[in-house]
């Protein structure tokens, strides 16, 4: 049944009505009220109407987080179009297929992105109009800054977000606006928002979990905290963000809250992980301490489909109970219902399920299949390809997958797509990628053609023209054959482990020799969990990324006991060799220098 109002812009707006000198949006020292937030927004959507924007037009949103992103977003909705999020840290081939393949009429930008605008013009060829709105600000601003009145119906096309996809390229998943409005006003129940509380968006816009942060927060008067940049933010960089700006709510998936210190946050008040399957263990710590949910939806169903708030003695991990005006089954190869003690794949039903998927008419038709069930919320389920384990006592715990899906650090991967772009690598025959959940990376099984193996830093470098980093495998192992079943299909169960071995680089494994290389090695084989770490293997060839690089210099601040910059650290060569010379030096620039005219007196007596 569709709620009395239609689009979750129209719910802003009531807000601002209720409260437009309070605080909405904060970005550093700037902060915007929710008034002044209203007027820049709808002055952008007059702008945009006259460009010929209206329901059913897909507007894509290319900017860096801040205050005019989310101006961005607002002024899409309020002109009844459809904003379609891309990652400014998205590689120049993903970003024009994304812009070539959802049609867009315009891109909203900024003028400081015009480099890799013109690359991606040039690789797309696609029609979109890029609008700086720094350089058209001065044009935007002489539209009337009162509400349009627009009025989107319930099926309009609210946001497009592309996700990884099995067939080699990322998929747009179009949601409508019926389903916003039921997600915003469960969430701020459960997560009971109010206008006092403030929100961290963490979340890249090109992710779903961004509409509950931003939407959510706006919708309840809260105050939505914008850090600088992408990210990613971990560790002690994330726990002083969460502390320095008395942040009260924040969603972040398990791996990030593995990594984050257990020091207080006063200000904390909720807590919400998704994106993985949460453990025993963050539920011990987080639930005494803070209202600790764990959420659980995928894109195709508006975010969230089910929430579970956990208690400090809780032994199993739910899945949680449906949101409003949504359904949940668990069934079979039969499409009927598993028994308690059974395992079957997860179909959620409701008002906020996808329309499909943009241009995929069969996959729409085979993970949207008929509901059989009376329910009255969806003609339609969504086929999830989650397996879960129903208990005696009817909860739903996460058991698995039925395909090559995985999450990494919450972020959906399709094994596939790597699979088909390595493949088409000219000097690859045969290609593998899997995922180990239990040390969180994914690996690539390699066999070379007749012309001989390929460096593994010109495989990243390849990847990363197609790929956002974090999709990119941590781990690399040539094979000289596949094992096979007798069918013929390469037996997975039989690849041989690349855990805890060093990747197959081109250079020699040379061993530490001074205190500092060995107290690095150490640090760098305890996050990228591996046995042996030689002085001149690069830290992102042997399996880095970005969230372990945190990991890596929140380690080195602890063993040095001071605060060193990220720059110092990791500087223009990421090698155990040249990280030793630099910190060591550093560490000289900052003594006093009486106390190094003393250490130097000391060495000349040693002499």
């Amino acid at each position: 049944m569709d709620h009395p109002f239609l689009s979750v812009y129209e719910l802003f707006e009531g807000t601002v009505l209720r409260q437009p000198e309070h605080p909405c949006l904060e970005y550093g020292e700037d902060c915007l009220t929710y008034g002044e937030v209203n007027e820049r927004a709808n002055r952008l959507a007059h702008y945009l109407k006259k460009q010929g924007i209206g329901p059913e037009t897909s507007i894509g949103i290319f900017q860096e987080r801040s205050p005019e992103m989310i101006i961005s977003l607002l002024a899409v909705l309020k002109a009844g179009a459809a904003y379609v999020p891309i990652s400014t840290a998205f590689p120049e081939e993903r970003v024009a297929y994304i812009a070539g393949q959802a049609g867009l009429k315009l891109i909203l930008t900024h003028s400081s992105l015009e480099l890799k605008i013109h690359t991606v013009r040039a690789i797309s060829g696609a029609d979109a109009d890029w609008i700086a709105i720094d350089r058209e600000q001065g044009i935007i601003n002489v539209e009337p800054g009162d509400n349009l009145g627009v009025s989107s119906d319930p099926s309009h096309l609210a946001y497009m977000i592309f996700t990884s996809g099995s067939t080699g390229q990322p998929k747009g998943v179009m949601i409508e606006h019926r389903g916003i409005p039921n997600l915003v006003r469960e969430q701020i129940g459960q997560f009971r928002l109010s206008e006092h509380d403030r929100v961290l968006q963490y979340a890249s816009i090109s992710f779903d979990a961004s509409v509950s942060e931003i939407f959510t927060t706006l919708v309840a008067g809260a105050t939505l905290v914008l850090p600088a940049g992408e990210g990613p933010y971990a560790g002690h960089e994330l726990h002083r963000m969460l502390r320095d700006g008395k942040i009260t709510v924040v969603t972040l998936v398990p791996t990030i809250l593995n990594g984050l210190p257990q020091v207080e946050l006063p200000c904390l008040k909720t807590l919400i992980t998704a994106g993985e399957a949460c453990t025993r263990k963050l539920i011990q710590y987080w639930a005494p301490r803070v209202r600790f949910l764990n959420a659980y939806g995928p894109t195709e169903s508006t975010v969230c489909a089910t929430m579970h708030l956990c208690r400090p003695g809780d032994e199993a991990i739910p899945l949680g109970a449906p949101l409003a005006d949504t359904a949940v089954y668990l069934l079979n190869s039969r499409m009927e219902p598993v028994k308690p003690g059974e395992i079957g794949e997860l179909f959620i039903s409701g008002i906020g399920l996808a329309r499909g998927y943009l241009g995929e008419t069969e996959l729409t038709e085979r993970h949207f299949p008929a509901n059989p069930f009376p329910d009255g919320f969806n003609k339609r389920l969504y086929r999830t390809g989650d397996l879960c384990l129903l208990k005696s006592d009817g909860v739903m715990e996460w058991a698995g997958r039925t395909d090559h899906q995985v999450k990494v650090s919450g972020i959906r991967v399709e094994l596939e797509e790597l699979e088909h772009a390595l493949k088409e690598h000219p000097d690859i025959e045969e290609a593998v990628v899997v995922y180990n959940p239990e040390k969180n990376f994914v690996g690539a099984y390699l066999k070379p053609n007749e012309s001989g193996k390929v460096s593994i830093g010109t495989l990243r470098s390849y990847l990363l023209a197609k790929f956002p980093s974090y999709m990119i495998p941590t781990r690399y192992l040539y094979v000289n054959q596949f094992p096979v079943l007798t069918s013929g299909k390469i037996d997975r169960h039989r690849l041989p482990s690349m855990e805890n071995g060093r990747p197959d680089l081109d250079n020699p494994y040379i061993s530490p020799s001074t205190y500092m290389e060995r107290e690095l090695a150490a640090i760098w084989g305890e996050v990228l969990k591996l046995e042996t770490v030689g002085v001149n293997d690069n830290f992102f060839e042997l399996g880095g990324q970005s969230l372990m690089a945190t990991q890596i210099v929140s380690r080195i601040r602890g063993m040095l006991g001071m605060d060193v910059p990220l720059h110092i650290i990791f500087g223009s060569k990421p090698t155990i060799e040249q990280m030793a010379a630099t910190l060591e030096q550093y560490q000289l620039e900052q003594l006093d220098p009486a106390e190094l005219e003393r250490l130097l007196a000391e060495l000349e007596n040693q002499v």
